[in-house]
């Protein structure tokens, strides 16, 4: 299967499909029941303004290429996406904030992305050499995969009815993440030689990306004392990005496998991260509930 087709005509449908089917569990009610615009404001803030901040600190702090370079901070400016929102449930976090949250983001990544990634581009010398992100065209495509099948997949809920969908969306959410999953793998596997080796300043930089702006959510969200569900939701979604963005921004319009590869990696490798955190949090959740039933005993005797 060729790269070329793989990146410029696949992913961008595949990643369309696993927008529409995130579309398909939204309802207006999610973003009602988020009630909280200071929740909203601060992950938003987060995740659109501190998170390329921090990625641009790591650029300079260390020696990464130019092209590697730029792919991290390509990641920086992506929104969440269906996996941050799965995590945000696996964790118990507050899932109507994830899902907003997210929302949002795809609202507004397709206009600021093009915008802030063609002064990256600027800034590391890489336009001279003739990269470019045309604006408008960019923002086009990127509403194409991102805001246009979320909201279609709003309307198909509207339009199916609860019966329908009950039956018909747990078969989509597993087509089209086999089929995200089987995308990804074959990027992997067509770009093998290209990446960058376990043991390299690209994966350094990749697990500090997830695991700083992972922590730096969670402890300005603790700080300003959010319930523990929208510290949770938060810490998610500043650190989980939509590495299918990523990758379609640099495979398919910008056309530089070499500033794929570092989302190509912050999908894989942010999975580490993110589990090891999940785990954290459910076995705290357990000691808490053991300890909660141990004093309930002794206050009954």
């Amino acid at each position: 299967m060729s790269p070329d087709w793989l990146s410029q005509v696949l992913l961008p449908w595949v990643l369309a499909g696993v927008m529409m089917t995130m579309g398909l569990n939204l309802t207006a009610t999610d973003f009602a029941r988020t009630c909280y615009p200071r929740h909203i404001v601060l992950g938003t803030s987060l995740q659109i303004l501190v998170l390329p901040l921090l990625a641009w600190g790591l650029v300079a702090l260390l020696p990464l290429p130019p092209l590697a370079a730029a792919g991290l901070l390509l990641v920086s400016l992506v929104p969440g996406g269906a996996t941050s929102n799965m995590f945000s449930y696996l964790v118990q976090g507050d899932l109507a904030l994830s899902v907003s949250l997210t929302a949002i983001a795809a609202v507004i990544t397709p206009f600021t992305l093009p915008l802030i990634m063609g002064w990256n581009l600027e800034f590391l010398g890489l336009s001279s050499a003739g990269l470019s992100l045309p604006y408008w065209p960019t923002v086009g495509q990127l509403l194409l995969v991102t805001l246009v099948p979320v909201l279609t997949g709003m309307l198909l809920r509207r339009l199916l009815g609860a019966v329908i969908l009950t039956w018909l969306l747990p078969k989509i959410k597993v087509l089209t993440g086999v089929a995200m999953i089987g995308v990804v793998a074959a990027l992997f596997i067509s770009h093998a030689q290209r990446l960058p080796s376990l043991l390299s300043i690209e994966t350094l930089a990749v697990l500090l990306l997830c695991v700083l702006s992972m922590t730096l959510g969670h402890q300005v969200a603790r700080r300003l004392q959010l319930p523990n569900t929208s510290v949770r939701a938060i810490t998610v979604e500043v650190g989980v990005q939509n590495a299918g963005v990523a990758m379609m921004v640099a495979f398919a319009l910008l056309q530089q496998p070499g500033i794929g590869l570092v989302p190509l990696l912050y999908g894989l490798l942010m999975n580490v991260p993110v589990f090891l955190w999940m785990f954290t949090c459910l076995w705290r959740d357990r000691l808490q509930t053991g300890r909660s039933t141990i004093l309930m005993k002794r206050a009954s005797k």
